[in-house]
């Protein structure tokens, strides 16, 4: 069993950072060639359109987070019968969140002009542009996209992580090719609902090749159905809250400072969003796994487990905010967009410290989704959610940039989602106390603020202008300095030497 998993989540770490790469480089490319032969303004669309369709994808309320939970007993059991059954209602509430995205979207189009502050592009039609867009959303959940569920279930994510792989790459492809050949947004746009009929039925071939007793026959009892319900009935609220506190950022930016400055700061985001995927393979490679060992191993092993996956993890996001920090203006303007895309060293810092934030909290809400403890803390995104639309707006009238939905999120990030998301891991799954673990949260954080600043002051101190040169000689600067103070201050702790352990294990397991 441990020898299983332990394959499954190298296996799907493995492709997620495939993945991840595919859908860092492409979008990077696309957006590229946007600016460059349409414009920024266009980029700008981009963002409040995918923003806006994340706020309507709140119609799936949770029921896949809900259904793979309740999977995954039915797997450890090997109850096939009552696997049809989930999947049979699954299939069921995939085509009504179709149909409710649908209908939404189309309420939302009356009110698109109110959300762009000055006039849009001449040549486009925002309508249509978004219609398209919510063709893509509504027809991925209309046809066969409960499949994916499956995999996520039997630890087997590297499986639509390959197909997703090779849409993208087509995706990509073609959508820089239709781009440079005729410079039209609305032949670039159309590529997107087209990708979902390929990348859907091969996720729906593959699930019937490797699942093929497991079909949509049976009728799922009311008592499971109950417990779904119930699930879903907390995970809207989480949903609700992680969809206002990202999503309507890009929004609020377009409604009140225009889609130039919605471009800007995209740019900015995307290669934040791009960091976050990269570094997200390692829990989402392993939540299912991490599931399995909750249930099957003792809870002194899975608190020492935790422990050290938060080492772990505070060391990987420190790393790259302190990259992010040192390499964001000098790749912004020296290498791909230049100077004229680059927003303020200070606005830049409040978006690392806005990852920072986002991101540090990760491994203690994977351990709460592997052990289904959304309904503990199912207050905590509606209180977080109206504080920060309220700070955001009320902001963001004031200061006049983007420091005005930045500010407010890593606020909330900080003061209600990390202690109350913490308090209920610590109280519900590990029954210990909670303060042996804020200590250890808050020196790695001083660690990774006083490695941030180290870097960034040698950075600046040395090559402070932002250009291909001052790119390349930052990377040993900021590798030499982070690495050599968490090697120095976590050296001779438990964790450090667990970690290490781990890694020298899968490394002779490699070799041999």
């Amino acid at each position: 069993m441990n020898s299983s998993r332990t394959q499954n989540t190298v296996r799907n770490a493995a492709w997620g950072i495939i993945y991840r790469i595919v859908t860092l480089l492409g979008p990077f490319a696309v957006r590229t060639i946007i600016i460059r032969k349409l414009g920024m303004e266009y980029s700008g669309l981009n963002n409040l359109f995918t923003s806006i369709l994340t706020v309507l994808n709140l119609a799936n309320l949770g029921f896949s987070s809900s259904l793979v939970f309740t999977m995954y007993k039915a797997i450890a059991e090997e109850d096939n019968e009552l696997l049809c059954a989930l999947l049979g209602f699954f299939r069921k509430v995939y085509k009504l969140v179709g149909l409710a995205i649908l209908a939404m979207g189309l309420a939302v189009m009356p009110f698109l002009p109110h959300l762009v502050k000055g006039e849009c592009p001449a040549d486009v039609n925002l309508y249509i542009l978004f219609a398209i867009y919510l063709a893509e959303t509504s027809m991925d959940y209309l046809m066969f996209a409960y499949n994916e569920a499956l995999f996520t279930a039997y630890q087997r994510t590297d499986v639509t992580l390959k197909i997703s792989t090779v849409r993208y790459l087509l995706q990509y492809g073609l959508q820089c090719l239709v781009l440079l050949i005729f410079a039209n947004y609305y032949a670039y746009i159309i590529i997107l609902p087209l990708m979902v009929f390929p990348n859907n039925i091969a996720k729906y071939v593959m699930a019937r090749r490797m699942y093929p007793e497991i079909v949509c026959t049976n009728t799922l009892d009311d008592e499971t159905k109950r417990f779904i319900y119930k699930k879903v009935a907390t995970l809207f609220g989480h949903k609700v809250g992680s969809t206002v506190l990202v999503s309507i950022d890009s929004v609020l930016v377009s409604a009140y400072l225009g889609l130039t400055m919605s471009g800007i700061y995209g740019n900015y985001y995307l290669i934040l969003t791009a960091v976050n995927g990269l570094v997200e393979v390692v829990t989402n490679g392993s939540i299912s796994s991490i599931g399995n060992k909750l249930v099957t191993d003792s809870e002194d092993d899975n608190y020492r487990l935790f422990n050290t996956m938060t080492f772990g993890w505070a060391f990987l996001i420190g790393g790259a905010a302190a990259c992010m920090l040192c390499f964001y203006q000098p790749f912004i303007g020296g290498v791909w967009l230049g100077t004229d895309a680059l927003l303020a060293n200070r606005l830049m810092v409040l978006i690392v410290a806005y990852f920072y934030t986002w991101m540090i909290r990760i491994m203690q809400l994977t351990y709460r989704d592997a052990g289904g403890l959304w309904n503990k803390d199912w207050l905590k995104p509606y209180v977080a959610m109206a504080l920060n639309l309220g700070g955001s707006i009320w902001m963001i009238q004031r200061t006049g940039d983007v420091s005005g939905v930045l500010i407010p999120t890593i606020l909330i990030m900080i003061f209600v989602y990390f202690p109350w998301e913490a308090w209920v891991l610590f109280r519900h799954l590990f029954e210990r106390s909670i303060w042996p673990y804020v200590g250890r949260m808050a020196l790695y954080t001083g660690l990774n603020l006083a490695a941030c600043a180290g870097s960034y002051g040698v950075c600046m101190w040395l090559m402070p202008d932002n250009t291909l040169i001052s790119l390349v000689i930052r990377i040993p600067i900021v590798a030499l300095i982070y690495l050599g103070l968490w090697w120095v201050c976590t050296r001779w702790t438990a964790e450090y030497r667990d970690l290490t352990g781990m890694a020298k294990r899968f490394l002779a397991r490699k070799a041999s």
